[in-house]
């Protein structure tokens, strides 16, 4: 015959009640109920909730467990005459159904990353615009790894098997490069770990540190000093010197694409020395950057009375090409862009041109800096949180200060003889 019992397996305010059923050798189930209770008001001998006076909701709490155990009850019995099994899926539908939750919804993973998706807008302090839109692309190629596989994927679905089978599925199905599927797979992971502390049973696999994001180094070109003087010397046609101007600004700002063509007049501001600078909020970190004005972009201000005309990201991409390859950036360099043809990531050795796109300005705003302006200074821009971070970013290692110490010492005297033992 089977048991049905409570527990609570830890200590805490906010404790959850877990429901434990056997049945014979074989059936030994145990699932979160999604009730909580302070520990103190649980009686770990007895399986049940304290008659204390000190706990208002004991009657409310006790009489919720005895309509679940009755609900239990009877399903069980119903369950094995029809000749199925009781099985972990069965109680956690059970629990569903006590909750008046939608059946077959509240363990498929989709519904609880969208879930996920909806607590993150409704917090006070608002993810950023491109972190809800990382979501829906996840969302996105979750649901066409669903039709792949032909099957809804579930919470307990998420383990290191699903880990490699996806990682192969959106790399050679869907074309993606590695550091896109280690974005999905960190998603997934956080929607992991909000489901556990939500008393969701979910496999232990997710939240090892083998399920990991998976990333590999980019491979990036950057404009000199020099070559962005050539550049600003450039003239043609009107759409292409807007192009230009905006790479002009944009390698010297640091700014992300987002918010480079979004800068207005408006975000222009005196600091307490009557001096010009940009201040404006980072649309994928939030955070708020300050950042003076660059002789050259003084100079482009001057010239438009104000910002350059706005451009898509596309043309701003397409257009910026056509001006490096007409002023003669046409050396050969290694790098990686994406085939038309085949839609994936090819790496080789191209007309430096080729490579340039938005995120070059950012790339080149960093790198033109490293070696005149101390890390801190420039994360303050870029909005990076860590060194470590921002030496990846700009593909330095942390060992730059082997440099310093030698060049100390050796501008040092030499102030100890070493005397050889007689």
């Amino acid at each position: 015959m089977a048991t049905i019992n409570f527990l609570v397996r830890s200590k805490g305010a906010l404790s959850q009640i877990y429901v434990r059923i056997r049945d014979g050798r074989k059936t030994d189930i145990k699932i979160p109920t999604d009730l909580l209770i302070d520990s103190k008001y649980w009686s770990s001998k007895k399986g049940e909730v304290r008659q204390t006076a000190e706990f208002t909701e004991k009657l409310n709490l006790t009489k919720r467990l005895g309509d679940l155990r009755a609900l239990l009850s009877d399903n069980i019995q119903s369950t094995k005459l029809q000749g199925k099994e009781l099985t972990h899926e069965w109680l956690k539908n059970m629990i569903d159904l006590f909750h008046n939750r939608v059946k077959g919804k509240s363990n498929e993973f989709i519904y609880l990353m969208e879930l996920k998706k909806k607590s993150l807008q409704e917090r006070i302090n608002k993810p950023s615009p491109l972190t809800l839109k990382c979501y829906d692309t996840t969302i996105q190629r979750l649901k066409k790894y669903e039709t792949y596989k032909n099957k809804p994927l579930h919470i307990h679905d998420i383990d290191l098997t699903f880990h490699s089978d996806y990682t192969r599925y959106a790399n050679i199905e869907l074309g993606l490069s590695i550091n896109s599927i280690g974005k999905d797979l960190r998603q997934i992971k956080t929607v992991c770990f909000d489901a556990k502390d939500k008393g969701i049973q979910i496999n232990e696999q997710a939240i090892s540190k083998r399920f990991e994001s998976i990333s590999e180094k980019s491979d990036f070109v950057t404009l000199t000093k020099n070559e962005l003087e050539v550049i600003k010397q450039f003239t043609g046609p009107d759409y292409l010197v807007n192009a230009k101007d905006w790479l002009i600004i944009g390698c010297w700002t640091g700014c992300r694409i987002g918010d480079l063509t979004s800068l207005d007049s408006h975000k222009i501001l005196k600091d307490p020395k009557g001096k010009d600078f940009i201040r404006y909020t980072q649309n994928k970190t939030n955070k708020t950057v300050d950042i003076p004005l660059h002789p050259d972009v003084i100079e482009i201000l001057g010239r438009l009375n104000g910002f350059p005309r706005k451009i898509s990201d596309v043309n701003f991409n397409k257009y910026i090409k056509e001006v490096c390859k007409l002023i003669g950036l046409t050396n050969e360099v290694f790098g990686s862009k994406i085939d038309k043809e085949t839609k994936r990531k090819k790496v080789g050795t191209f007309p430096k041109w080729e490579l340039i796109r938005s995120h070059t300005c950012r790339r080149s705003f960093a790198t033109n800096h490293y070696s005149d302006l101390s890390n801190k200074v420039i994360m303050a821009v870029t909005g990076h949180s860590t060194e470590k971070q921002f030496l990846e970013y700009i593909g330095e290692q942390e060992n730059a200060h082997l440099n310093v110490f030698t060049d100390v010492w050796e501008k040092e005297p030499e102030t100890i003889q070493l005397k050889k033992e007689a």
